[in-house]
């Protein structure tokens, strides 16, 4: 169970990825073979693309994959370097904090009003879920980084 909680974003990514190729497949093959094309396919998949990428950034997070810059950084003395790291994830967490508290609002408003998608009239919140729940999951990858990081792992 630890395990599947570890890395929870790559399964759902995963099944994610899976849904979206197969809905992409079968709309192809549906349109050269029976000339029939599926509105609503590029709907589900383009609705699924936020999931993907906030739980992506997620995972991101998690394995130390994002772009920094360490030039003038490795220049500083140790003390100020983790002073530097402290503010960095300060500013990570402030950020998709803010992003989760406007997500959440975005998310209960559209429920309120019962938004829905185009084709299939989905509820448009469950896509804007991904924001805070996104965010939520960025903000708990950035500070295991953290403290794994000053504990020395």
């Amino acid at each position: 169970m630890k395990f599947i909680l570890q890395n929870i974003e790559e399964y759902i990514i995963g099944i994610v990825l899976l849904v979206q190729l197969l809905i992409v497949f079968l709309n192809a093959i549906s349109r050269y073979l029976i000339s029939l094309d599926v509105a609503f396919a590029m709907e589900i998949v383009t609705s699924l693309f936020p999931w993907v990428t906030f739980l992506g950034a997620a995972v991101a997070v998690k394995r130390k994959g994002h772009i920094g810059f360490s030039l003038l950084t490795d220049l500083f003395p140790e003390t100020l370097r983790r002073w530097v790291s402290y503010f960095g994830t300060f500013l990570i967490v402030s950020l998709f904090g803010v992003i989760t508290y406007l997500g959440t609002d975005m998310v209960l408003f559209e429920r309120a009003t019962h938004q829905g998608t185009p084709a299939l009239e989905l509820p448009t919140w469950i896509i804007e879920l991904s924001i805070p729940l996104g965010s939520l999951a960025i903000i708990i990858r950035t500070l295991q980084v953290a403290y794994g990081g000053r504990r020395g792992r």
